[in-house]
């Protein structure tokens, strides 16, 4: 017999999924939700033996009445109507982070106050269940909100034993990062107290690239070179290093500030530094390509990838972020225009700065081969001598199949004479 599942049950089933991980999940929704609130200072401690996450921002807080509705699913003051969908100026509007925190937890407690009032308000979570909203006893001096979450994903074991604590906490640091890159005037800080260290601690300053330079040190940072271009609607800016790295950790993409991961912008972008340019070439190698060698298949040394911070600026119309929880995959309504005006954009800063190279055939053809979209301004690809060859066979045995069957038709319908 179908039956509705029962509460919990689809609280649970919800909530595993919205909050999936300590670092890439529950870290990043409470540190976007100050931002949403106009924090402009954030302090995150995380304790992975415990699985304890601590975020205390000064944004805008909440009274009594905000702290009543806070944590109830579907409840929040970022969206009133379909309508609002079209323009998401915020980072969160689902109202569902905060209820699968506390379903996730064994307890969550909330407090919060807001500029208005001298009274600090806290609210407590039991195993998802909230209790009624009280007076603190100890006042915040300040406006802001304070969420401490404790005993993180107690109900589900096979989860936790998934997460490795260096792991996961690399994870989280490396998500408070990106995040702080697209807002460096948030101050922002990041506390193992697991290990009691101070992992990060960033304060604000005036542009990305000054933000690049607190994280990577001023020899990276000196190594950017900015990029602007227009084109069909969309704006793509941000910095591209003319130096390569030797893993892909230092490639952030956002749009409209907001980070997606593993699109077909990464993979566009990917193939012009390191296929378009000699940048992700190793500096103990040769500057020109073997003329005996493939080009696309010459190595001088371990593969390099790309370093660049790229922000793409659209109409929120334009795409759909709602794909999965984490809002960082991301379907567009016109992929072609995106990536024309990506392709072009980078290929003007290439040959701006002297690093464009010509594209070997094998590696374009390799790159459509392997996605489900082609370069826009690649060039012709003619045929080699055995792929005409090859063409030419088939044709031929196409032909032969054509004939075959044409005479087993004729000698099927002739009268037979007995």
């Amino acid at each position: 017999m179908i039956k509705c599942l029962v509460e919990d049950v689809r609280a649970r089933l919800r909530s595993g999924v919205t909050i999936n991980s300590l670092g890439q999940c529950c870290v990043e929704e409470l540190v976007l939700n100050s931002i949403d609130a106009k924090a402009t200072c954030v302090a995150i401690r995380v304790d992975l033996e415990a699985f304890k996450i601590q975020v205390v921002d000064n944004g805008s807080g909440m009274g009594r009445e905000d702290l009543n509705a806070m944590g109830k699913r579907y409840f929040t003051s970022k969206c009133n109507s379909v309508g609002d969908l079209e323009n998401l100026t915020f980072y969160g509007f689902r109202g569902e982070a905060v209820a699968s925190i506390a379903n996730m937890a064994s307890v969550v407690e909330v407090s919060s106050k807001t500029s208005r009032t001298a009274k600090t308000f806290v609210k407590l979570f039991h195993n998802g269940q909230a209790l009624e909203v009280c007076e603190a006893e100890l006042s915040r001096p300040s406006g802001g909100t304070t969420v401490t979450v404790c005993n993180l994903f107690h109900q589900l074991p096979v989860r936790r034993k998934c997460m490795g604590p260096l792991l996961e906490f690399e994870r989280v640091r490396q998500k408070v990062e990106a995040i702080s890159l697209m807002h460096p005037s948030l101050s922002l800080s990041l506390r193992n107290d697991a290990s009691c260290s101070m992992v990060l601690q960033l304060p604000k300053t005036r542009d990305v690239y000054s933000r690049f330079c607190q994280i990577y040190g001023l020899g990276r940072s000196q190594k950017l070179r900015e990029i602007n271009h227009k084109s069909g609607g969309f704006e793509l800016s941000g910095y591209i290093s003319i130096e390569g790295h030797y893993n892909k950790n230092m490639q952030f993409l956002y749009v409209n500030r907001r980070l997606v991961l593993k699109t077909r912008l990464h993979k566009l972008i990917d193939f012009l530094l390191r296929k378009e340019s000699v940048i992700c070439r190793a500096k103990s190698g040769p500057a020109s390509r073997q003329p005996t060698s493939s080009p696309g298949r010459h190595r001088c040394g371990p593969e390099l990838y790309g370093i660049f911070i790229l922000n793409v600026t659209c109409a929120y119309s334009d795409y759909d972020v709602c794909l999965e929880p984490a809002k960082t995959l991301i379907e567009f309504q016109n992929w072609d225009v995106l990536l024309t005006c990506i392709e072009e954009g980078v290929k003007i800063f290439l040959k701006r700065e002297h690093l464009f190279i010509e594209p070997c055939s094998e590696d374009i053809r390799e790159f459509n081969e392997d996605n489900d979209f082609c370069l826009y301004n690649a060039p012709v690809l003619k045929p080699s001598l055995s792929d005409e060859k090859s063409i030419q066979d088939s044709f031929k045995k196409a032909c032969d199949e054509i004939v075959d069957s044409y005479e087993m038709c004729n000698l099927q319908s002739k009268d037979v004479k007995r």
